[in-house]
C-alpha cells in the first residue's frame, strides 16, 4: 500500500465530525436569524434565551388573537 494516499481512520473520523459541527452550527446560526426575523422586537442582537421566550410570548398572543377573532365570528354569524 502507498504510504502517500493512506489515511488514519482516527483522523478521518475527527475531520468528519468536525465538518457536521460546523454544518449544524451554520444551520442552528441561519435557523435563529430567521427567527429573529419573524419575532417583533429581535431584530437587533439579543441572546438565545431572551429570543426563546420573545418567540413564547408572542405564539400565545398569536393564539389569543386567534381565539379573538374566531369568537367574533360566531357572535357575528359570519
Amino acid at each position: 500500500m502507498n504510504r502517500r494516499y493512506h489515511v488514519n481512520s482516527k483522523k478521518m473520523g475527527f475531520l468528519m465530525a468536525k465538518k457536521k459541527v460546523k454544518v449544524e452550527n451554520f444551520a442552528t446560526q441561519r435557523n435563529l436569524e430567521t427567527l429573529r426575523m419573524m419575532i417583533p422586537g429581535c431584530q437587533q442582537e439579543v441572546d438565545v434565551e431572551t429570543l426563546f421566550q420573545k418567540s413564547i410570548q408572542h405564539i400565545v398572543e398569536l393564539k389569543l388573537q386567534v381565539h379573538i377573532l374566531r369568537s367574533l365570528l360566531k357572535l357575528y354569524g359570519f
